[in-house]
Formats: C-alpha cells, sequence, structure tokens
C-alpha cells in the first residue's frame, strides 16, 4: 500500500506533462541508445499533439528502428522456426506499423518481408488444413473447430476450410440432438437441432429431426372462463382474458393452448361442468374429450376496490416581493418583504386488491401439476397544492408562524404546486391488476412448460 502511495503521484505528475516534455524525453533517450523507449516517448508526444513535427520525425526514426526488429524476429522465425511463429511475428509487425499509421506516421516493411510472409502463411495454412482435417476424422471436433477457424481468420477463401469449420461445429451439436431425443429429452433436442439449422438448413436430416422433436414433445393446455367468488363475473372475466392473451404470447415452440371456445363447446356437448374442484375422473374424461394434456383452471377469490375522498386543507404561507426604498442620499433600493398568504392542499388515495387462485391439473392423471394463490395491492395517490398567486414566491410557514426561508422546504411546496393532480380510478387500477394477474399467470406456465418438456 505504501508503494502504490508513493508511486501515485509521479503517475499523476507524468499524465499532467505535455507534448514538449516527451519529446524532450524522447531525445535523450534516443541518444542514450534506448530506441525502443524513445519511440514510446514519441508516440505519446505526437498522441498529445498530432502536429507536434519533431516528435512526428523522431517517431518515425526509432519507430523504424523497432519496425525493423520485429521484421528481423519474422526472418528468423521463417528461417529457423516454425511457419506459425513466422505468421506471428509478421502480423505483430503489422499491427505495430498500423498502429503508428494512425497518428499520421508511414513506417516501411520492405516487399521481400512481405513476399516471405505470403509464402509462410501458405504453409502455415496447408498445415492447419491438414491437421483440421485430421482432427475432424478422428471426432475431435472442438480441437478441429479452433484449427478451421484460424484458417478463416487468415484466409475466409482457403480451399473448403469454411465448410469444414462449420462440420466440426455443427456435428457435436447433431450428435448432442440425437442423443436428448433417444431419451425423450426433446426440447434439448430440439435446441441443439436448431443450431445446426440455423447454421445450415440442409445439415444431414437436422430439419425433420426438429420437426419430429416438436411433434413429440409439444404439449397443449386448455383453457375455461376462471370463476369468480366475489359475487360478480366481471373480476373472472377480465383475468381470463388477459391471462389467454399472455399464455399466445408465451415464446415457447412446444406449447400449445387448446382454443377456449371451441373446448367449452365439447364439454357442454357432454354436459361437463368445470370448476376449480376438478377430481381425477373428469380431468381424464376431459382430456379425452379435448386431446389436451392439461386444464388452467382459476378463481378470483375476492376483488375490492376503495374509492379514496379528495380531502383539502387550508394553510398559511407567505408570498415574497420586492419593496423599493429611498435612501438618505436619494438613491433607491430594493428589500424583499413577505406578505402573509394562503394556499390550499389536496390529497387523495384510491387503492384496490385481489387474491386468485389457479390450477394446473394434468388431464391424464388428474394430478395437480402447479397451483398458487396470487394477491396483488395497487394504490394511487395524489398530493397537490393550489395557489392563485405566483408559486415562484411562496414560502411555507414556519412552526412560529414566521416565513420558512429553508431552501428544501420551499422547493417541496414549489413541487406540489406543480404535481400531479389527476388521480387513477379504481376501475383504472382493476385493469392494471387484471394484466398484471394475467401476466404472472403466463409466466408461470412459460416456465413449468420448460419444467415438462425437457
Amino acid at each position: 500500500m505504501r508503494g502504490f502511495l508513493f508511486s501515485l503521484p509521479i503517475l499523476l505528475l507524468l499524465s499532467c506533462k505535455g507534448t514538449g516534455y516527451y519529446t524532450k524525453l524522447g531525445k535523450k533517450q534516443e541518444d542514450g541508445g534506448l530506441l525502443k523507449e524513445a519511440s514510446e516517448s514519441y508516440y505519446t508526444a505526437v498522441q498529445k499533439k498530432r502536429g507536434n513535427v519533431e516528435a512526428q520525425i523522431g517517431l518515425k526514426r526509432t519507430g523504424q528502428h523497432v519496425l525493423n526488429g520485429m521484421l528481423m524476429e519474422f526472418s528468423q522465425q521463417k528461417s529457423f522456426g516454425s511457419s506459425k511463429g513466422a505468421v506471428e511475428c509478421f502480423e505483430r509487425a503489422s499491427q505495430y506499423k498500423e498502429k503508428i499509421l494512425r497518428l499520421g506516421v508511414t513506417l516501411e516493411i520492405p516487399e521481400m518481408y512481405v513476399s516471405d510472409f505470403a509464402r509462410s502463411k501458405d504453409a502455415y495454412l496447408d498445415e492447419l488444413y491438414s491437421s483440421g482435417s485430421n482432427l475432424l476424422e478422428e471426432g475431435k471436433f472442438e480441437e478441429a473447430k479452433v484449427k478451421f477457424d484460424e484458417i478463416k481468420r487468415l484466409d475466409p477463401d482457403f480451399k473448403d476450410a469454411h465448410d469444414l469449420g462449420n462440420i466440426a461445429y455443427m456435428e457435436p451439436l447433431y450428435q448432442k440432438g440425437v442423443l436428448a431425443m433417444e431419451t425423450a429429452l426433446f426440447r434439448e433436442a430440439y435446441e441443439q437441432f436448431q443450431k445446426v439449422v440455423d447454421t445450415k438448413s440442409d445439415y444431414k436430416d437436422a430439419q425433420a429431426r426438429m420437426d419430429e422433436c416438436l411433434s413429440k414433445g409439444r404439449y397443449s393446455i386448455a383453457m375455461v372462463a376462471f370463476q369468480s367468488s366475489t359475487g360478480s363475473q366481471e373480476p373472472a372475466a377480465n383475468v381470463t382474458a388477459y391471462t389467454l392473451s399472455g399464455m399466445l404470447n408465451v415464446k415457447d415452440p412446444f406449447l400449445k393452448v387448446v382454443d377456449r371456445s371451441s373446448m367449452e363447446d365439447v364439454l357442454k356437448e357432454q354436459k361437463l361442468q368445470l370448476s376449480g374442484a376438478i377430481d381425477a375422473n373428469t380431468a381424464v374424461r376431459v382430456g379425452e374429450l379435448t386431446g389436451a394434456q392439461a386444464l388452467l383452471t382459476g378463481n378470483v377469490l375476492s376483488h375490492n376496490q376503495s374509492q379514496g375522498n379528495l380531502r383539502s386543507l387550508q394553510k398559511t404561507g407567505f408570498s415574497s416581493y420586492q419593496e423599493k426604498i429611498k435612501q438618505p442620499d436619494g438613491k433607491f433600493t430594493f428589500q424583499t418583504r413577505y406578505q402573509q398568504v394562503t394556499y390550499t392542499e389536496y390529497y387523495q388515495i384510491n387503492s384496490c386488491s385481489i387474491g386468485f387462485q389457479f390450477k394446473l391439473v394434468d388431464l391424464r392423471t388428474g394430478q395437480i401439476l402447479k397451483t398458487d394463490i396470487i394477491r396483488q395491492d395497487l394504490k394511487d395517490e395524489v398530493l397537490y397544492v393550489k395557489y392563485d398567486g405566483d408559486s415562484r414566491n411562496l414560502y411555507p410557514a414556519g412552526a412560529d408562524g414566521m416565513p420558512n426561508l429553508s431552501f428544501a422546504d420551499k422547493r417541496t411546496l414549489m413541487n406540489l404546486c406543480s404535481a400531479r393532480q389527476e388521480i387513477k380510478s379504481t376501475h383504472q387500477l382493476s385493469k392494471e391488476m387484471f394484466e398484471k394477474i394475467g401476466n404472472d399467470v403466463s409466466n408461470v406456465m412459460a416456465s413449468t412448460m420448460k419444467e415438462i418438456v425437457r
């Protein structure tokens, strides 16, 4: 920690240095034979001021020296090392050249190095291709993909490396999909095949298998109109509508929502009545008649609305004004005065609450797959002030009956003067609650689907 505290002022000092400082530092380093360090100092100087000609010349001189060293390392790798090492060395040299060029200083790479790099790259590409192909044949797909990705980076059009790289990516996904499909994990299999098809739509039979997973794994949930224990069917009808809308918007290819009206027609024909207390025998019968695998029922347990009264309270405040006062020397000055005024504060609160129970029943066994009771409370309140004068001059009264000149208290009062006066009705609040309940239930169904269809 002490070392950090010691070095921090030095770092701050260096960061405050200008272009002239770094130019002089670069010159001293260059004279001392520290060419790499000099190039870095010149680079910083040009960064700070692009028009610093002396620093630009110094950067070109020392930067070329640094680049030549990189090219020498490339030559050594080409002659005595590996084609991979040579390619990496040349790329580092090219990146350094581009870095300097972004500051407007051009360094040179002689043509012979460019030609040597082309031959080294060709040799490296051949090595990568051969290695990647062997790994692909051995089923080492991840390792093969690394090789083909490197080929695509260096030369996207090299032979059929792009296609082989795709195979190295797709084949393990395809195999995982086949294995998941064999163990009836249709969602997992579908997702694997989806990745394959997104890469290459006609790869093997991935599309057909994907469709088969969807066919075998699709799960249908039927809905009937929810019930209400409140004496009014309107809340239940609203929750039913919002839940159905939410269910239809669930982005799950395996979820099928059975048309509610068609289902209810079938049940009426068979003289079956459904409620939240469905038994196992009725559940199985409903499943046979509708083809659904699960039934979603619901019941509004409670629904309360409270319409608040608008309350008002007259309060005393003070309005500031400027009084013109003549001084003994005949000049005039202005002094702030305060006169007592009245303003009215209004307050109202509306609220509503709902209790709702839903059940998801397996229509093959009558088993309850998911059930819960959701409770929601919503309220809206308004608190505002009405004042006939200019609210910018309005001050609240203090406990002593004098003007309260606190800036924070005055700002609070001004905000109340411009506060919202329209309050949400209990009808609007209930509508928001019904929509929230519907979304909550559909979200639970979406997560339950992932538990049912794996």
